[in-house]
C-alpha cells in the first residue's frame, strides 16, 4: 500500500508499538493541550518540551507509518516557533546531516 492510501489517516489497526488504535484520537489532542500548557507556563526549556512532546507522540504512534519522520518534524517547528535553533536528532546539526 503506497502512502497515497494512508498519508494523514490514522492507524485503524494495532501495532507492536503504540497506543491502542481506539485511543488515538482521544489521546492526540490530550498530548496538544498537554504541550500547550507545557509551553504556556514554561514548565521546562523549549528543547524539553519539544522533546517530550515527540517522545510522547512516537509512544502514541498515531500512523501507520511515518512517526517518528513526523514527530522530529513536528517538534522542530514547535522549536522554531518558540524562538530556539532546531535540535539535531543525532545528525549533524544541519538539515543535510539527519
Amino acid at each position: 500500500m503506497g502512502p497515497g492510501r494512508w498519508a494523514g489517516q490514522y492507524r485503524t489497526s494495532d501495532k507492536s508499538i503504540g497506543a491502542d488504535w481506539r485511543q488515538i484520537r482521544m489521546q492526540v489532542p490530550a498530548l496538544l493541550a498537554d504541550i500547550a500548557y507545557q509551553v504556556e507556563h514554561r514548565v521546562a526549556s523549549v528543547d524539553e518540551i519539544a522533546v517530550r512532546f515527540h517522545h510522547r507522540l512516537v509512544t502514541i504512534h498515531p500512523f501507520p507509518n511515518g512517526n517518528g519522520r513526523h514527530a522530529r518534524l513536528i517538534a522542530d517547528v514547535l522549536i522554531e516557533q518558540l524562538g530556539a535553533p532546531r535540535l539535531s536528532w543525532g545528525g549533524t546539526g544541519t538539515p543535510q546531516g539527519r
